[in-house]
């Protein structure tokens, strides 16, 4: 039986409650086969960085000492969601994409960036070229194997970090707007829908926004907020 696609409604929230809601799409969602897509907003200047990253490294990197700077459950580099188009993708680990290698998914999803973005003209593909070096990094300065280009240009326009547990694969991408500055946002939007859709095999459905346990969800807010979090490493 196909998996349904399940879009959740647009949000606007602090980089912690971002991040408490993405993992709990992860953790809690029912029904659990679904498979859950957003795109989501921020409240104030916000920069989030990988799971394993070092605090003292991110310092450096964060230019707005206002901004929120909070740790993601994922991985990846630091990145600035000040004029970014931010999304999240959980796919349920009974899906036999939950199942593959997660390069080959990361690669899968990115170039259904790529098709929506050319359905509109973009000249963009994806980054055949493997980085020499794993030293930390911000995300939109260094494209990694399979990230969104500018072709013919050495320019990121989409990343993405990932987390796998026995629930499933948490997928949390970033896409700098200012490199695609004739993009229609709400075709785009309609067009990666359908285009994942198709990837995974799935219908499409829009639902409400889901609600969590108040209780546990200010606890995960306060844990992502929480000085031992964002300063473990």
């Amino acid at each position: 039986m196909a998996h349904p696609f399940h879009v959740i409604p647009d949000s606007t929230a602090t980089a912690a409650q971002n991040m408490a809601f993405d993992f709990l799409l992860l953790q809690r969602y029912q029904p659990a086969e679904a498979i859950r897509f957003r795109h989501y907003n921020w409240t104030r200047p916000s920069y989030t960085f990988g799971l394993s990253q070092r605090m003292s490294y991110v310092s450096s990197e964060v230019q707005d000492l206002s901004a929120d700077v909070i740790r993601r459950p994922t991985g990846g580099g630091v990145v600035n969601h000040i004029e970014d188009w931010t999304y999240t993708l959980v796919i349920p680990g009974s899906h036999p994409l939950a199942k593959g290698q997660p390069i080959d998914t990361y690669r899968d999803v990115h170039q259904c960036i790529v098709n929506a973005m050319t359905a509109q003209g973009m000249n963009v593909e994806l980054n055949l070229n493997t980085p020499d070096d794993n030293a930390p990094s911000v995300c939109f300065n260094k494209a990694e194997l399979y990230d969104v280009v500018l072709k013919n240009l050495p320019s990121k326009i989409a990343g993405a970090a990932q987390k796998r547990t026995k629930n499933g694969f948490l997928m949390q991408g970033s896409i700098w707007k200012p490199l695609v500055p004739n993009l229609s946002w709400d075709r785009f939007y309609n067009d990666l829908v359908i285009e994942l859709a198709t990837l995974m095999g799935a219908e499409v459905e829009y639902v409400s926004s889901p609600s969590w346990a108040p209780s546990e969800e200010e606890a995960l807010t306060d844990q992502f907020d929480s000085e031992d979090w964002n300063h473990r490493r």
